[in-house]
């Protein structure tokens, strides 16, 4: 019953079953929606409060200080080391020449790096509204999760997108590294050779 039927049949009652004519107003004026701003004061003086939902802390390690020796010492230097055999490309995605490069004195390098993420089906919202006398029930697992592993160049996806790895993790199923190996080794390079042929 809703909030409309159910002062229609208070007043009703209240007057031996007789309803007075202020009630059709009463009615018509209830069924109308009621604003955002009403519900969130009402879900308040309800004890409700709008909360983020937090599981815990999740640290990825960029940060250690053994990473960080590893970039500076060793990565950083390497990729400036490359700095003049890059392949570099003008914003109509044709390749800018390089001096160097065309004399043959240097081989071209392109860059390739690999992003991946994963998607859960328990991934949820983040805020929702709680009373304070409860804990929102939420699935424990993270549920059923795909994870994405692809391939990126200068000038968009290697391949078009052809090198990406598309697999269902959960339970015993996790992307590691022998996956990545075989990513790397059946799809990257040979989608790098046919797309930078003398690279």
């Amino acid at each position: 019953m809703g909030m409309a039927q159910a002062i229609s049949r208070h007043l009703a009652e209240m007057n031996n079953s007789v309803v007075p004519p202020a009630t059709g107003r009463i009615v018509r004026e209830i069924r109308k929606t009621i604003s955002s701003r009403s519900s969130r004061r009402w879900l308040r003086k309800l004890a409700f409060k709008w909360k983020e939902v937090r599981k815990g802390v999740y640290n990825d390690g960029h940060e250690r200080d053994d990473v960080k020796q590893y970039w500076n010492e060793i990565f950083l230097p390497f990729l400036r080391e490359l700095q003049p055999a890059l392949m570099k490309w003008d914003q109509d995605l044709c390749p800018i020449s390089n001096q160097q490069l065309l004399s043959g004195e240097l081989a071209p390098v392109v860059m390739v790096t690999q992003d991946e993420c994963t998607f859960n089906a328990n991934d949820g919202r983040h805020f929702i509204w709680t009373h304070e006398d409860h804990q929102p029930l939420r699935k424990k697992g993270r549920g059923q999760g795909l994870h994405l592993s692809d391939l990126l160049t200068p000038i968009g996806r290697l391949g078009d997108g052809a090198a990406c790895e598309i697999l269902k993790c959960g339970g015993d199923i996790w992307w590691d590294g022998e996956k990545l190996l075989e990513q790397i080794k059946t799809k990257a390079i040979p989608l790098f050779e046919a797309e930078f042929p003398g690279c």
